[in-house]
């Protein structure tokens, strides 16, 4: 799992990386080709927003990864250590039906996508939501691992196994 972890980690940081460069540079490229040559790039936005929505959702499964989704903590740091891990794995349980529900979800609008296209390049617009499936099903991986250190204790979180290679964490 260690192995899946750093492997996962690292394509994810690469891919978002590449998009965010590829959308800077056809949006930067764009901008240059439509004022001073007035031949602007043709669906550079379309792009542009695909790229954004993939950038969201790989995004939210490193934030899962890195377990900085927004929480509220306030009554949970009152608790003592183990009423503060029996709420943590209800919360945790709450968060995976969630994202179960959320990639059947996505599956079905992308099914529903299919046939769209977007008006300037006709690219699928079931693209937008491939987004979303692959964004829920990385987050539920990783709250699925979450959940087997808490009630196992097994395993190493993905900083510490990051750690082990010799990678380091921003």
């Amino acid at each position: 799992m260690q192995i899946l972890d750093i492997i996962l980690k690292k394509a994810l940081d690469w891919v978002i990386g590449t998009i965010m460069i590829s959308i800077v540079l056809i949006l930067f490229i764009g901008v240059i080709l439509r004022y001073l040559f007035n031949a602007p790039i043709f669906g550079s936005e379309e792009v542009a927003v695909i790229g954004l929505v993939w950038i969201i959702f790989l995004g939210g499964a490193i934030l899962v990864r890195e377990e900085k989704h927004v929480a509220i903590t306030f009554l949970t740091e009152m608790l003592r250590p183990s009423q503060e891990k029996v709420v943590k794995i209800i919360g945790d349980f709450l968060i995976l039906s969630i994202l179960v529900i959320m990639v059947y979800q996505s599956w079905k609008l992308s099914s529903r996508l299919e046939e769209s296209t977007t008006p300037a390049l006709s690219i699928s617009e079931a693209w937008f939501g491939r987004a979303m499936i692959v964004g829920f099903i990385i987050m539920l991986y990783y709250k699925v691992r979450q959940l087997s250190v808490l009630f196992f204790g097994k395993g190493v979180s993905s900083d510490e196994a990051m750690e082990e290679t010799g990678d380091q964490h921003e």
